[in-house]
């Protein structure tokens, strides 16, 4: 893992506030989940702000669906998606 992120733990609370304040405080940290398969961490090199269904580049622009409606439930929790021409990579 990288040495230099920042692993300081961020609260759900935390990402209950304008987009614009959010996503600057991601750039660089470290992000972090343990799942039955066990742990996994990423660093944050960019971030991408959508205003949410306000935004037309964001995926939840066209109302709530099956695959998007973890972006209409409560903060701090993500929406993740496969980037097409990007090869998949398994564990």
């Amino acid at each position: 893992m990288n040495e230099g992120m920042d692993r300081t733990p961020v609260t759900r609370n935390s990402f209950d506030r304008p987009i614009l304040q959010v996503a600057p405080d991601l750039l660089g940290r470290a992000l972090a989940r343990t799942s039955d398969v066990g742990p996994a961490e990423v660093r944050r090199p960019e971030a991408e702000e959508y205003a949410g269904e306000a935004g037309p580049g964001s995926h939840a622009c066209r109302g709530r669906t099956t695959r998007t409606s973890v972006m209409f439930g409560p903060a701090g929790h993500s929406h993740i998606h496969f980037t097409h021409g990007t090869p998949r990579r398994s564990a």
